[in-house]
């Protein structure tokens, strides 16, 4: 099931397509994005076969590029996307692109290339197009003269804590400030999604510390967030704890949408709730009284 920082990446290059367009160019690739849209992911080449990439433009004359964020090593991945390329090539009538975005170097090791050998001799490879945002590249994402850009450098920070990993989520933050006050808060809101709780943690120590960042308006809207973040997280823990003391099945999915609840009031909702219902489903239908 994917985690709460592979979804924000994928709504971010669906709600901005010109994150994914700069970052090709600063790795120097030229898979044109010019007239593509957006289309459902679901690619299918038989009733009962389906294969879904987390993003796919459109373009003119049967063009297409398919995008996966990709965290972790996935062994089903090489067949899935063996399939999805060969499918929509059939379908279009040309052949695009597979793009794979990443953090890990050993994730873009692996996901260049994939080669396949029958017995007999019969061979197929597919070499994608892939983005490690690292190095070179991740320094360019750090651009004062495009902050937008800094969510992806916080990004590949996620599972990082160290001292060099805390230069660049300080520094993408410090760039959001330069961002107009609507698009500001909601790159802030992206970046605290992505990072780990001892990033988010050492973070939120930094922010009351005047020494360190001065407490300007935006920036104590953030310390805000991370304290009341903090508060969600605990919440969210709690009804789960319940849940599991009470023998009641919890699926992955359902895991994650209480984990990802910052609502608040919707989480004291299922705390209120959480010792009377019968099943997971019933908890998770209640809504915040109107």
């Amino acid at each position: 099931m994917p985690g709460v920082e592979h979804e924000t990446m994928v709504l971010a290059l669906q709600e901005d397509p010109s994150l994914l367009r700069r970052l090709l160019a600063l790795a120097g690739r030229r898979v044109p994005l010019r007239g593509m849209t957006v289309e459902d992911t679901a690619v299918r080449w038989v009733a009962s076969a389906e294969v879904r990439p987390d993003l796919l433009y459109s373009g003119p004359r049967g063009a297409w590029l398919a995008v996966e964020v990709q965290r972790q090593l996935d062994r089903a991945k090489p067949r899935r996307w063996l399939l999805l390329t060969a499918v929509l090539a059939d379908q279009r009538g040309v052949m695009g692109d597979l793009l794979v975005v990443t953090a890990s170097p050993a994730v873009a090791r692996w996901a260049q290339r994939f080669h396949h050998r029958g017995r007999s001799g019969s061979e197929v490879q597919l070499r994608p197009t892939v983005l490690l945002l690292a190095g070179g590249t991740l320094e360019a994402l750090l651009d004062p003269k495009r902050p937008a850009l800094a969510f992806l450098a916080a990004w590949a920070m996620q599972d990082r804590r160290g001292a060099a990993a805390r230069r660049v989520v300080r520094r993408a933050l410090a760039l959001t400030e330069g961002l107009p006050e609507g698009l500001r808060e909601a790159q802030v809101r992206a970046i605290l999604n992505v990072l780990s709780a001892p990033m988010l943690a050492y973070l939120k120590e930094a922010a009351v510390d005047i020494n360190k960042i001065p407490e300007s308006p935006w920036v104590k809207a953030w310390r805000l967030e991370l304290e009341a973040r903090g508060e969600a997280r605990g919440k969210a823990e709690a009804v789960l704890a319940v849940l599991s003391a009470r023998g009641l099945a919890v699926s992955d999915a359902q895991r994650a949408r209480v984990v990802a609840c910052q609502d608040r009031a919707q989480l004291d909702t299922w705390l209120r709730a959480v010792a009377a219902v019968t099943s997971t489903d019933e908890l998770l239908a209640k809504s915040v009284p109107s």
